[in-house]
């Protein structure tokens, strides 16, 4: 059995749940105008459209083979599957449905199972890496209560990674005039979540950051990775790793390798 999406097993946006039965002409004229309603927003709901054509999609599945349909849906014939980690030109993304080229012919997998790699210009990338860099360090600077620091780090952070950053690395440094608790970072732990400084000039380090981007399962991912030479703490390897909301990128995690 090939992997994709179950016909009844996916999830529904709340939206979209059951069905409002009319039992009174009264309530016509509500029907009507949330109908209105739903027709101006519902191009922002569910899964975005992707302009991915002419990129790289790569099979990201744990068992099995992914199956290739002959249109976007399970209800379209299965006309082959494809390995983990196979490489497939993508055409197009829609309703949760990637275009592919299948041999000679089109074929149809859930994006689910499909990373698509995007490119994304190394100027573009160091906008968004310096921005998240440049507000965590304003929570650096002196002491704050927990919700000036999470007002901060909101900017360019999600609410999860914040809530880490602020259990591991702040202590309490008493309290302001009006009587608030003040945290200020641990300064022996400044590097513990905080983003590691990238060396795009390449004055300390032999290599550039890397920059990957993909799309999966209708969310874009962005990691920003560079190898360090570090002689006091040891050569390491640092991602940033940020995901697009509407709002923009937000670093939702900070990885750090170090070499054997």
């Amino acid at each position: 059995m090939g992997i994709e999406k179950e016909a009844f097993g996916a999830e529904v946006p709340a939206w979209e749940w059951g069905r409002w039965p009319i039992f009174k002409k009264a309530v016509l004229k509500w029907l009507v105008l949330a109908i209105l309603v739903l027709g101006l927003f519902a191009p922002s709901l569910g899964k975005p459209e992707v302009a991915a054509a002419g990129q790289t999609g790569v099979v990201e599945i744990k068992s099995g083979v992914l199956n290739v349909r002959s249109g976007p849906g399970v209800k379209y014939k299965r006309i082959g599957s494809l390995k983990n980690k196979a490489s497939v030109p993508v055409a197009g993304v829609k309703n949760g449905w990637v275009q592919i080229k299948f041999g000679k012919r089109t074929g149809y997998v859930s994006d689910d199972y499909l990373r698509i790699y995007m490119p994304m210009a190394e100027a573009e990338a160091r906008k968004i890496a310096d921005r998240a860099d440049a507000i965590q360090r304003v929570s650096w600077e002196k002491s704050y209560t927990k919700a000036q620091v999470y007002a901060i780090m909101e900017q360019a952070f999600t609410r999860k990674f914040v809530d880490r950053y602020f259990k591991q690395q702040f202590r309490t440094d008493g309290k302001d005039s009006r009587g608030n608790q003040l945290y200020h970072v641990i300064e022996t732990e400044i590097w513990g979540l905080a983003l590691y400084p990238l060396d795009w000039e390449l004055k300390y380090n032999p290599k550039k950051p890397a920059v990957t981007r993909y799309q999966k399962d209708g969310v874009e991912y962005l990691f920003v990775s560079q190898y360090h030479l570090d002689e006091m703490s040891g050569n390491q390897t640092t991602m940033i790793c940020f995901v697009k909301t509407k709002a923009g990128w937000f670093v939702y995690d900070h990885l750090v390798a170090y070499e054997d």
